[in-house]
């Protein structure tokens, strides 16, 4: 199936309601959640200039206090979607791993049923997502250019499209849901669902009223279910003054993820996380046994990583692991291989010479995808200075800056490293003595890998 270009189809509800529409479903929403017990006496959702909404103290709130609650009955959980029509559906025909889409589904049938319990919830959903990458223009799109997001645009538009055909072949009567209509439930979803844990409230749920608070880490609640699992409940994690925003946390996530799902970036992310594409150095020895112990396709094939500014990550640690067995000379392969054969973990250093090897190739991918950009990150910088860009124009300039930053910072690394390799002993102990750290986020890396090869050496 052909992936069409999305960012022309219409939502699938039609026109955009009107504020004064928007306001009065606000209100329906607030009386279902209150005449079912929902209690949020302190909470006020207002609409920004942007036409988005937002989530007010509407009275001083203290640290630990109870700012929402949301009865079970008012949850729409995993539970519910399954046990409806259309999730059984779902489960006698296809039974999908995937917990989205049986809520999605389940949004896509109430949507079409006038006196659905869920309607005043449903009817509060966005009508569209104009500031999901999915819908950009392609004037927008060239914006990203060099940036790995075009890539997961890419399989995230094919993906969709492919569950939606699978479930229209697959589901009696699904193809009554059109395409556009699956990928707003399922952007619906992606972007507001909440992970649940207790009790018979585990797996994916969405909470009304709760999914209008915008992001912010740290944020301002947190949020659980109830010891006995009937409630939704977010607790005030400090004071919260009158008239000021109350920010929950979309999760640790990369600023990849936050604008695929949630349509914005965040400058200097803690949790971003960079995309390398890493593969066996050209002409290197033992090119075919050092595919199979890295389970390459090929011994020219690339193996992505996705890293964040951290050595002691998981992710971080394979990659370093994968480039030292990449790198690895002919003697040091028949002492490797017994190891990664019998899973035995990361691969610490192997020598000062192997390290180099890893540095070159790893500061070679970070040149390659830098270079990939039509723009550098001066000139990014630059650009979001004027702050004269349009809200997706703005996404796409702070992503493609925000991954030269991080790839910068891998450079730096690799480059530093080389240098401190060939230092002296006594000059690399001296500077490791000092009171402030001349190495920044890379720190434990020159302690825990240059510094104890060049100690061996």
């Amino acid at each position: 199936m052909s992936l069409a270009h999305p960012s022309a189809a219409p939502p699938p509800s039609g026109l955009r309601t009107s504020p004064e529409d928007s306001d009065q479903k606000l209100a329906t929403l607030l009386r279902w959640l209150e005449n079912g017990g929902a209690r949020f006496p302190k909470l006020h959702v207002v609409r920004q200039e942007n036409g988005e909404r937002s989530v007010l103290a509407l009275a001083d709130i203290a640290k630990g206090e109870a700012v929402l609650q949301v009865p079970r009955s008012h949850l729409l959980t995993l539970d519910v979607a399954k046990s409806s029509d259309i999730g059984r559906l779902l489960q006698s025909h296809v039974n999908p791993d995937n917990e989205e889409l049986y809520l999605a589904s389940f949004l896509l049938q109430e949507k079409q049923r006038p006196d659905s319990f869920w309607k005043p919830y449903v009817d509060t959903l966005p009508e569209a997502f104009p500031h999901v990458p999915l819908f950009f223009s392609d004037a927008e799109r060239a914006l990203l250019k060099g940036s790995f997001l075009l890539t997961l645009l890419e399989f995230q538009g094919y993906t969709l499209r492919q569950d939606h055909a699978l479930l229209c072949q697959k589901v009696p009567g699904y193809e009554r849901f059109s395409a556009e209509e699956f990928i707003w439930a399922r952007l619906s979803v992606s972007s507001r669902n909440f992970g649940l844990k207790v009790g018979g409230l585990q797996g994916r749920a969405l909470v009304p009223l709760a999914d209008m608070l915008n992001h912010r880490r740290p944020p301002d609640v947190l949020w659980d279910t109830s010891a006995d699992g009937q409630f939704f409940v977010m607790t005030a994690q400090n004071a919260v003054a009158t008239g000021l925003e109350i920010h929950d946390s979309y999760g640790a996530k990369s600023n990849d993820l936050l604008l695929l799902h949630f349509g914005f970036v965040a400058s200097n992310n803690e949790q971003d996380e960079v995309f390398l594409s890493l593969g066996l150095p050209e002409g290197t020895a033992l090119a075919s046994g050092k595919q199979k112990l890295l389970g390459l396709s090929s011994p020219t094939a690339r193996q992505p990583f996705k890293v964040p500014l951290q050595y002691e990550h998981a992710s971080t640690q394979r990659m370093f692991s994968f480039l030292r067995v990449a790198c690895a000379a002919p003697l040091e392969l028949p002492r490797l291989a017994p190891r990664l054969l019998s899973g035995l973990g990361s691969i610490k250093p192997l020598g000062v010479a192997n390290e180099e090897r890893v540095l070159r190739a790893l500061g070679a991918a970070c040149e390659a995808r830098l270079a990939a950009f039509d723009t550098s990150f001066e000139e990014d910088e630059r650009l979001l200075r004027e702050e004269t860009l349009a809200h997706n124009a703005r996404s796409c300039v702070l992503m493609r800056r925000e991954e030269k930053r991080m790839l910068r910072a891998w450079l730096e690394l690799s480059r530093t490293g080389l240098a401190l390799l060939r230092m002296p002993r006594a000059e690399l102990e001296r500077l490791a003595g000092l009171p402030a750290s001349p190495w920044g986020w890379f720190d434990r890396y020159v302690r825990e890998a240059v510094l104890e090869l060049v100690r061996r050496a």
